[in-house]
């Protein structure tokens, strides 16, 4: 088959599944709490059912357990925060009214499971109970054991059972459903190492007795031993499929208190109508000028870039709808990186194709060799991206692991959309006599430039900036950090219906009584009934809250319903393991480039994600903003993306070294490389830039903090990539530290010899 065909029918079948899963969208794609709202619960703890030494990390741990029940896959952006000592707020985007019952057993349910032996003269003891009329024997409890059977007649019998377990679930690590072999489905589990020692144990010294498994303090079955077992077994009961996958959900993350849900709310978008409006007109507006910036650079290149640009949008959708992701804040931060990247790779194959032009190959010729020449560059740059988005999806949690979903599928779609749609599209003009020459606009001209000269004003810049940064963020404290981290108070307000006030004027209303950081959301009573305003500031701002609406806006008659402490959205284990996942990223980038390039380059590079990283943490304090929900997504992105440009010219400085070696000068290479990149590094920072800038213009207060970062990070990658990273490589070559000893050419070395 003609390769070109291939190309075709393959990039329309993709398209073709995409859209399938696609559309309809409302369907399809679930937005979070942030862009659609949810439905919300408060939950309260029966913290009498465990000793006071345990009941101080009771909520935490009781969120964090809640959280891997409700967010099986990763991808749900459920929040979760502590009210009080003894409450869970809980907020799940998207919810369908015929999921919610489904919802209240999962967050209602212990499954506190247990091994107990039932007494081996079961029958005899029941039958002199009742002739006697006498209590259980010592140790035993009698219980009920009713299970239906899709063949035979159903089970309903009495048993007496071990009031103490042999074995209880904090033994379990993995449970999952499975088909049973009368039908219908069954759990299968396993248990620890410790748990399969004393199963074995307990079932070789009671073979020919029953072991009944309870779940809750019900007999779930009692099946008799008939040999020694070991550290697996099943649990049977009338469980269809999806009653035995929550029944595996549950028991692989059991809760130990009692919980009980004591409200139940639909809930706004926490972002709120007006942020969402224009966050999506300044996300158009930024795209837009992307494109049209492509198409007046690189005129007919460009039209075929937007085109691959287009297929990828709707191939990144068609793989979230197939996870069934949910569409949030970080989650976008995802998708403007992913744009960024797809449009990097072209731009990264235009300026191939040019030099090749240059170098006078025929138009076929300079394509092909442009599309080649680029490949590995390309794929060294966004495996190095992939690799940080992946362990973050693996380590992470919450908007963590949402950022890493998305990410990650965003750097399949793009490479593909470049690498395959671009030259399919160029393939099919040349093909057929559309495409006789190539015409594109030019930037930057070739440039000398000493670059390296420059390194140590550069490195003290950016030492002076990272240790002011160091220092605000110690001095701040506590205030570093937003609600989303700390917590704080929670208040909600009674007003009257018809004088409903819009979220864009309550916030601005806070933020002129000098609240800097809020969360704003309207939340419905499921009935349809009441409707309360909901503010949550950091601690000790509440009152302050209660003064300014009360007396900004006296028409709605504002009153206090409640007032409660709450914690932050983002848990402790959400903390460590972002700050776990870039550590554990930083050093697989490390391994990767030592493998793909040497130790010196990796090291370069991880200086660079380092420093972009802090750059854009201390702006953020030298502008009095706060550590947040949003910008841990926007430094996410920074990490994910930092290094773009950085392969691009460490990819340069190897391939220079090969053709022009030792003899030229390592020096003289990096400046060489430097300059020959130069455009590219512009114009890829350019286009990301564009759609960043384009967001911090126009996307509103509430994501203003979350673009700020984008456009720090932004030109302080493509600045570090030049004057960090490319001296960092050098240090590491002593031999090499002097360039001006360094011949301009390989002649003028064997001269000098």
């Amino acid at each position: 088959m003609n390769p070109l065909l291939k190309r075709l029918l393959l990039v329309l079948a993709f398209i073709g599944i995409a859209i399938y899963y696609i559309y309809p969208p409302e369907k399809k794609i679930t937005l979070g709490l942030d862009l659609k709202g949810g439905t919300q619960y408060v939950l309260q703890l029966d913290l009498a059912k465990i000793d006071e030494r345990r009941q101080s990390s009771a909520v935490d741990k009781a969120i964090e357990i809640l959280r891997k029940r409700l967010d099986k896959s990763g991808v749900g952006e459920i929040i979760l925060q502590p009210r009080g000592k003894d409450r869970i707020e809980v907020q799940i985007p998207g919810l369908k009214e015929a999921d919610k019952l489904q919802t209240r057993k999962n967050l209602e349910r212990v499954a506190y499971l247990e091994f107990r032996l039932v007494h081996p003269q079961n029958n005899e003891e029941l039958a002199r109970m009742k002739q006697e009329g006498g209590l259980p024997p010592i140790g035993y409890e009698l219980m009920r054991l009713q299970e239906k059977r899709s063949q035979g007649a159903p089970i309903d019998e009495q048993l007496l059972v071990k009031r103490n377990p042999e074995l209880t679930g904090k033994h379990l690590v993995r449970a999952a459903p499975m088909n049973s072999q009368g039908g219908g489905y069954e759990v299968a589990f396993e248990l620890s190492s410790d748990g399969g020692d004393i199963f074995r144990r307990v079932t070789r010294e009671n073979i020919g007795n029953r072991l009944a498994i309870l779940l809750d303090k019900k007999v779930m079955s009692a099946p008799r031993i008939n040999s020694e077992i070991g550290s697996r077994g099943v649990i049977t009961g009338d469980f269809d499929y999806k009653d035995a996958f929550e029944l595996a959900n549950v028991l692989e993350n059991p809760l130990e208190t009692p919980v009980a849900i004591i409200e139940e709310r639909s809930v706004e978008p926490t972002l709120g109508m007006d942020s969402i409006k224009s966050g999506a007109m300044a996300g158009i507006i930024g795209i837009a000028l992307v494109v049209v910036f492509m198409v007046a650079y690189y005129l007919r290149a460009g039209l075929i870039a937007n085109v691959a640009l287009l297929i990828n949008v709707i191939l990144l959708f068609g793989v979230l709808a197939i996870f069934k992701f949910t569409l949030t804040l970080p989650g976008i931060a995802g998708i403007i990186l992913t744009i960024g990247i797809a449009v990097d790779a072209n731009v990264l194959i235009y300026e191939r194709i040019r030099e090749e032009l240059r170098k006078g190959k025929p138009l076929a010729a300079a394509i092909d060799a442009g599309f080649n020449r680029a490949f590995g560059t390309i794929m060294d740059a966004n495996i190095t991206t992939l690799i940080t988005s992946v362990v973050l999806m693996w380590l992470g949690r919450g908007p963590v692991q949402g950022f890493g979903v998305t990410l990650s599928a965003g750097i399949v779609t793009s490479v593909f959309s470049a690498m395959v749609v671009s030259r399919m599209i160029f393939d099919f003009l040349l093909l057929n006599n559309k495409m006789n020459k190539l015409t594109m606009l030019s930037m930057v001209s070739q440039t000398n430039i000493k670059f390296l000269s420059f390194r140590l004003p550069a490195f003290a810049l950016s030492a002076v900036i990272i240790m002011a940064g160091l220092m605000l963020f110690i001095q701040k404290g506590e205030k570093a950090y937003g609600v989303d981290f700390t917590g704080g108070d929670a208040v909600s307000f009674d007003f009257k219906r018809d004088a409903r006030v819009d979220v864009s004027a309550l916030r601005d209303a806070v933020l002129k009584a000098g609240i800097k950081d809020s969360f704003i959301q309207y939340q419905k009573e499921l009935s349809g009934e009441g409707e309360v305003l909901y503010v949550k500031v950091k601690f000790g701002e509440g009152e302050t809250v209660r003064k300014a609406l009360s007396d900004t806006f006296p028409q709605a008659g504002f009153t206090q319903r409640s007032f409660d402490s709450v914690g932050g959205a983002i848990g402790g284990e959400i903390k460590q393991m972002a700050v776990l996942g870039l550590g554990v990223a930083s050093v697989l980038i490390l391994i990767f480039i030592t493998a793909r390039f040497e130790f010196a380059y990796a090291v370069g590079a991880i200086a660079s994600l380092l420093h972009d990283v802090l750059i854009c943490m201390a702006f953020l304090f030298f502008t009095d903003r706060q550590l947040s929900l949003p910008v841990l997504g926007a430094l996410l992105t920074i990490a994910g993306y930092s290094l773009n440009d950085t392969i691009v010219v460490f990819d340069r400085i190897r391939e220079e070294f090969k053709l022009k070696g030792e003899g030229y000068g390592f020096a003289n290479l990096i400046n060489l490389s430097i300059n020959e990149t130069l455009s590219r590094t512009l114009l890829t920072s350019l286009t990301t830039f564009i759609a960043a800038f384009s967001l911090y213009l126009f996307g509103g207060g509430v994501i203003n903090d979350f673009a700020f970062v984008l456009v720090i990070g932004i030109i302080t990658g493509t600045y570090s990539s030049v004057f960090i990273a490319s001296p960092f490589l050098l240090l590491q070559h002593p031999s090499k530290l002097k360039p001006q000893e360094a011949p301009s050419t390989p002649g003028a070395q064997k001269q000098k010899a």
